[in-house]
């Protein structure tokens, strides 16, 4: 494999296979100015539609991290909202009326003022398009939305929502609800845009940079010297001049990539490949110097159950399922020792850390992460269930209780899980097998029910405990058959635990009395056990320190290392030359 720069657009050659890169005429800027991020999907399908609101579309190839910027951005590492094209936001007393103050000063890239009519424009456009990304959601929340002047906005919502901004405009998590221009966007249809034309400036955004190339295997983008933010002494110019995303098919690719030098921010790494990538380049550093080296992400990964398929409609089956798992061994071999095991599907963030240490009690009665043999015995045996000759349990007729376990082919860590626990459940006399299914395959089985169990996370609670508990009131069921909304479709109904879920909506995390219907909750949830936790995930984002330092570590966690998110706009603007 060899890398080389042509023009600073990266050519990458793998041995006899075809280079995928075509140099253009684009301005020379040395390496050391130019920063090159890892595309986490390797490949860009259709790289010249950057409509950042079509369903499915994610623009985490630099589109949203160095043209587009946010209201807000959530800091999970201290828990504050960082104010950005916005400077505030407030609520009424009873939470139904929320009003944001736009800052003054911010600017689009062709120098038209960013306002308050901006935002109102972009959520009347989602509210009456519902085939585009956040357009249920404005549906559902938001009744009015007006701007009585050019830096303030008012939304009436629905119903009570304190979690409202941070759901939607803060990147609570991966992506956010991004602001259109309305003088380019008002004169086209926004499901068929594609928001590229780099000749007229877009795709268009109040970032620090535009885009200049874009092709499936590469992007780039040069920093704007008339960045708003500059101009008005909000920040100073990010230090590079050019920042690249770049497509690396494979994980020898990106650990070869990044011991040359040829990569500064890159994808996951397994523990083997970054201590061998680390061996060769020093400079190559994780979120902590030490194991894991990981960041505990926001999303635990856990055993989805379909809660009306049989046995599974049977909490005490579920329960004996759980017994049946080693996390231990989960860890050890398909984290390379790299995480924990997980008692629930909360991240163990502080706040929520206090919130489940303040239940210790409950996960004495209910030991989640226990394996127990007997347990399984009792409760099968205690179901009229027998071993047959190969030990697998059979009811009266006979049948086994067989059911095949599916997750994502593309997510490595699921994948190598979902091979062990089929392994753990056949032992414990289960005829469980495993399948990795191919994306859209995955999601729809899961969403119509057909699947009985499946591999996934869960990406809910950042802060306080809601919104992991909303991912399990019955307005997530259905019929079996029926497509239900969410990825994670339990289809889990019980009526006391929706009125709790429901009362805890309408109350923010200091509120008197949340904390109560929080541990009432967690108590039905760990009764019912409706998903299985598996251990939380970290994940191993590499970074290197030859060409720019100060990237997010532990010790210099001024904001969380997934540079695929929105929030990836941070560390341009922290990053800085190592020499």
């Amino acid at each position: 494999m060899r890398v080389r720069i042509v023009g600073f657009a990266l050519l990458v050659v793998f041995l006899a296979v075809a280079p995928v890169v075509v140099a253009q005429d684009i301005r020379e800027v040395p390496r050391e100015a130019t920063v090159i991020i890892e595309n986490e999907f390797g490949r860009v399908a259709v790289p010249d539609n950057m409509n950042p609101y079509i369903a499915g579309q994610y623009l985490d190839w630099g589109m949203w991290q160095a043209t587009q910027e946010a209201l807000f951005y959530l800091n999970y590492e201290t828990g504050a909202v960082i104010p950005w094209q916005a400077t505030g936001y407030s609520f009424n007393d009873d939470k139904t009326e929320v009003t944001i103050h736009i800052r003054d000063g911010v600017k689009w890239s062709d120098g038209t003022p960013f306002t308050a009519h901006d935002v109102v424009f972009t959520i009347n456009m989602l509210k009456a398009n519902e085939e585009l990304q956040y357009s249920f959601d404005m549906q559902q929340w938001v009744a009015d939305i007006s701007a009585p002047d050019d830096h303030t906005v008012v939304m009436t919502l629905t119903r009570p929502n304190p979690r409202f901004v941070i759901n939607y405009f803060s990147v609570r998590i991966w992506d956010t609800i991004l602001i259109a221009p309305q003088h380019i966007w008002g004169d086209v249809d926004p499901t068929t845009f594609t928001n590229y034309d780099l000749e007229a400036g877009l795709p268009m955004g109040t970032g620090a940079y535009r885009l200049i190339r874009s092709t499936e295997t590469e992007q780039v983008y040069d920093r704007r010297d008339d960045w708003w933010g500059a101009e008005t002494g909000f920040q100073p110019l990010p230090a590079p001049e050019r920042a690249i995303w770049l497509g690396a098919p494979s994980e020898d690719l990106r650990a070869a990539l990044m011991s040359n030098n040829e990569l500064d921010a890159g994808w996951l790494f397994s523990r083997s490949t970054f201590e061998v990538a680390q061996s060769r380049n020093p400079n190559i550093v994780g979120w902590t110097a030490d194991l894991p080296y990981a960041y505990l992400d926001p999303c635990p990964r856990y055993l989805g159950l379909n809660n009306r398929a049989a046995p599974f409609d049977d909490r005490e089956v579920r329960w004996a399922l759980n017994a049946a798992i080693d996390r231990d061994v989960l860890v050890a071999i398909a984290y390379e020792g790299m995480t924990n095991p997980a008692a629930t599907l909360y991240p163990t963030y502080a706040p929520l850390q206090a919130f489940l240490d303040r239940n210790a009690a409950l996960f004495e009665e209910y030991d989640v992460l226990g394996s127990d043999e007997m347990l399984i015995d009792s409760v099968m045996e205690g179901k009229g269930y027998t071993r047959d000759s190969e030990g697998l349990w059979v009811d009266g007729d006979g049948e086994r209780i067989s059911f095949i376990l599916i997750a994502r082919s593309s997510q490595t860590d699921k994948v190598r899980m979902g091979n062990i626990l089929a392994e753990q459940m056949r032992a414990a006399g289960f005829d469980a097998t495993f399948q990795p299914l191919e994306d859209g395959i995955f999601y729809a089985d899961v969403s119509n029910g057909a699947s009985q169990a499946w591999v996934t996370d869960l990406c809910g609670s950042v802060s306080d405990p809601y919104e992991t508990f909303s991912r399990f009131h019955s307005r997530f069921s259905g019929p079996i058959g029926e497509s239900v909304p969410g990825v994670n479709a339990s289809r889990f109904e019980n009526a006391e635990y929706d009125e709790i879920v429901d009362a805890m909506a309408v109350l923010a995390a200091d509120d008197e009395g949340f904390n109560e219907l929080a541990d009432q909750a967690l108590a039905i949830w760990l009764h019912e056990l409706p998903g299985i936790p598996l251990v939380q995930a970290r994940l191993l984002t590499p970074f290197n320190n030859s060409y720019w330092t100060n990237w997010p570590t532990s010790d210099n966690n001024y904001i969380q290392p997934g540079h695929w998110w929105v929030t990836g706009a941070l560390m341009l603007h922290n990053i800085q030359p190592s020499q």
